[in-house]
C-alpha cells in the first residue's frame, strides 16, 4: 500500500504541473488534467483511510521528482505508465480485499478517463 499511495499522491501533483504547463491552445488536455488532480485526492483518501483503519498507519515513500515536459506524448506516456504501475500493485496480497480492489477500480477508471480525454478531445 505504501508504494501505491505514495505514487498516487505524487500523480496528483504531477498532473497539476502538466495542467499548468500544457499549451494554452490545448484546453481539452488542460481540463482533463484538472479533472484528474481534482478526482484522485478523494479516491486516495478513501483507499488509504480504509486501509489504515484495517491495518494501521502506513509510511509514505519518496517518489521521483516532477516532470516539466508537458508535450502531449509525454503526458499520455506518464498516465499509461501510471496505469501499469497501479495494475501491478493491485496484485499484491495485502491489497486482495474486495473493497480495496473496488477502490483501485475507481482509480483505474479515473486514469482511463483521463487517457481518453488526452487522446481524443
Amino acid at each position: 500500500m505504501t508504494d501505491l499511495a505514495s505514487m498516487l499522491l505524487h500523480s496528483r501533483t504531477q498532473a497539476h504541473v502538466f495542467h499548468l504547463r500544457v499549451s494554452p491552445k490545448g484546453l481539452a488536455p488542460h481540463l482533463a488534467l484538472e479533472a484528474y488532480y481534482d478526482g484522485i485526492v478523494g479516491l486516495v483518501d478513501g483507499l488509504v483511510e480504509g486501509y489504515q483503519g484495517m491495518k494501521g498507519l502506513i509510511e509514505f515513500k519518496p517518489v521521483k521528482g516532477i516532470d516539466n515536459d508537458a508535450s502531449p506524448e509525454n503526458i499520455i506516456t506518464y498516465f499509461e505508465d501510471l496505469l501499469k504501475f497501479v495494475q501491478t500493485e493491485r496484485k499484491s496480497e495485502e491489497l486482495s480485499f474486495s473493497w480495496i480492489q473496488n477502490e483501485i477500480d475507481n482509480v483505474e477508471k479515473l486514469i482511463y478517463s483521463t487517457l481518453y480525454k488526452l487522446r481524443n478531445l
